[in-house]
């Protein structure tokens, strides 16, 4: 239960993820693991974004593909927020914004091609501060967890 990890104090060295945030509450579970990560400790992050409009019309036109509580939950940057009231630091790459249009691609032979360019797309798109936050996932870093009001 990411929300009530049965797990030891300052345990842990690091602790990974990917794609499980949207379906806890997230301060329960950002309490929890900052809990039992060791000080010097961190936690890799890989998360699907809930801004970009074209894959927010596909969630709403995939309703069988997640549930209610999922859909609702895809990460925000507010989110962003609450994760970092538990981490001293947070180190976000984005991913997949121009490399959405080589969707319908991926069977035909071009594929791979107009995948590389679209991603070298990405590497320019990706860096601006108003584009960044419409990619489909971000890979996040946090260390160091900060001390929780039990540990004063």
């Amino acid at each position: 239960d990411g929300e009530k990890l049965d797990l030891p104090d300052k345990h842990f060295d690091l602790a990974m993820e990917y794609g499980v945030l949207h379906h806890v509450d997230l301060d329960a579970a950002m309490l929890q693991i900052a809990r039992v990560l060791k000080p010097e400790g961190q936690m890799i992050c890989t998360e699907t974004l809930g801004h970009n409009m074209a894959i927010h019309l596909y969630r709403k036109l995939t309703p069988h593909l997640r549930t209610e509580w999922e859909a609702e939950h895809i990460l925000k940057r507010r989110d962003f927020l609450t994760i970092g009231k538990y981490f001293e630091q947070m180190e976000m790459r984005f991913f997949h914004l121009a490399t959405l249009a080589a969707v319908p691609l991926r069977r035909l032979p071009m594929f791979r091609v107009a995948l590389r360019s679209l991603e070298a797309i990405d590497n320019l798109l990706l860096r601006l501060p108003a584009l960044k936050w419409q990619a489909w996932q971000t890979v996040f870093i946090l260390p160091k967890p900060k001390k929780s009001p039990h540990d004063a």
